[in-house]
């Protein structure tokens, strides 16, 4: 075997294509959608190997240590391709570009551009300068409706950029800023528009998307609004704070069928000392009280956000996240360790502990969910629901992949003409994961 061979390690560019690799949440998928039909309209072939294209984009991710770490992993195989190849260009944008602007430019000077959150409106001069391409200006009214898209029914909308509070973790408010939000009528602009050419499903995001207020209008009064607009569309809405979360809000949503039943609410610890210490402004017992008022909603799921081996927690107060979970009993929880994140205050605290009991924590947190997940999804079970088809599932033949207005995942045999429409399932059986179901007629 040969070591080492140049022409085993030496991978062809194809000229003409672009790749963008995202890291990150909706709001970063939703930028890089947009953007890659810019990059379609300006002639280029889209395609998913970065070591192939001629151009590479980063839609980056601070959030968490993982991210990061992917990140500069992947540039350190790219930046030497693009030693030797001057044609290749790679850019970076997003939340890790404000974070770390200046250890790019130390690590890797040969990267083309940095684009952070508040700069993006920017990016198609960026791109016109750097390749000679005319791009169209950065845009979001077409999102998703490009022939080419994985889910051409379904949209993200925006309502919202940035952020108001100062969690002690999170380095979001320091990277994308704070709060502004839409119009109304620029959302409704926008879409009338998607809505007219098949959308099905509509997200509503923000960072904490129930601070929104534009005027004297108010989250509440923006979900209802767009829920009598598009009667015949589902819409869902992504991140909501729980110490904005009024009832009525939870009483909108119960009122209306086109309203998902499905709230996302992150509760990130269990125990009310740590919740103080995380600035998050409600202790466990009102985190409760919010979660039993949701829980009187038809159908509803509920799903969270958890952080273990945050700084000084100690090993009864992780036990109180738990048993909070257990009390709950969420259908879907993403759970993560504490990453320590620059310039936040958590990161000064004292008591840090060891990454070692943060994985460990993290590892008996998921556990615990799944062994749960397994049988609360139990309670599907032989009910019919609603479902939108989404796509071919990955195993088994004939079989669709869907996903419910309480946004769990179902299986079940089908034509693959019933993608993009709504059907009626029966749930059969259930794993820990999915949902499994026969199509109604």
């Amino acid at each position: 075997m040969i070591k080492n061979s140049p022409h085993i390690l030496e991978i062809k560019m194809k000229e003409n294509t672009a790749c963008i690799m995202n890291f990150g949440c909706q709001m970063n998928e939703y930028e890089s959608l947009t953007i890659t039909k810019m990059l379609d309209k300006a002639g280029y072939e889209l395609i998913s190997s970065a070591d192939q294209a001629e151009l590479v984009i980063f839609n980056t991710c601070t959030v968490r240590d993982n991210a990061d770490e992917k990140i500069w992993n992947r540039l350190s195989s790219l930046v030497p391709q693009k030693r030797k190849n001057k044609a290749k260009k790679i850019g970076i944008m997003g939340c890790m570009v404000e974070a770390q602007r200046e250890v790019f430019l130390k690590k890797h000077p040969e990267i083309d551009f940095l684009i952070s959150p508040v700069e993006l409106p920017q990016i198609s001069k960026v791109l016109r300068d750097l390749t000679a391409r005319s791009y169209e200006e950065y845009s979001t009214y077409e999102l998703m409706l490009d022939e080419k898209a994985k889910f051409p029914f379904r949209t993200y909308m925006p309502i919202q950029t940035g952020c108001n509070f100062n969690c002690s973790y999170c380095i979001v408010p320091a990277v994308k800023g704070r709060e502004v939000n839409l119009s109304p009528d620029e959302i409704f602009k926008k879409l009338d528009s998607l809505v007219e050419k098949g959308v099905k499903e509509i997200t509503l995001l923000g960072q904490t998307i129930n601070s929104y207020k534009h005027e004297d209008i108010k989250f509440a009064d923006l979900l209802e609004m767009t829920a009598l607009r598009y009667k015949g569309v589902w819409i869902r809405f992504l991140t909501s704070h729980p110490i904005l979360f009024d009832e009525k809000i939870i009483d909108i949503v119960a009122k209306h069928e086109n309203l998902c039943s499905y709230f996302h609410i992150p509760a990130q610890s269990g125990n009310s000392r740590i919740l103080k210490e995380m600035k998050r402004g409600y202790t466990r017992e009102k985190y409760l009280k919010l979660i039993s008022k949701m829980r009187e909603v038809k159908d509803v799921c509920i799903s969270t956000d958890m952080i273990c081996g945050f700084p000084s927690e100690t090993d009864e107060e992780f036990e109180d996240s738990l048993s909070m979970m257990r009390e709950i009993g969420y259908e879907t929880a993403f759970m993560f360790y504490y990453s320590e994140r620059k310039n936040t205050p958590a990161t000064d605290m004292d008591d840090s502990i060891p990454v070692s009991i943060r994985k460990e924590r993290l590892a008996k947190m998921i556990d615990q969910q799944l062994s749960m997940q397994g049988d609360i999804y139990q309670k599907f079970v032989g009910k019919i629901y609603k479902v939108l088809v989404e796509n071919k599932a990955r195993k088994g033949e004939n079989c669709l992949k869907a996903r419910t207005a309480g946004n769990l995942p179902v299986i079940f045999e089908g034509d693959i003409s019933l993608i993009g429409s709504f059907v009626n399932v029966k749930i059969d059986s259930a794993t820990s994961h999915t949902l499994l179901a026969t199509l109604q007629d």
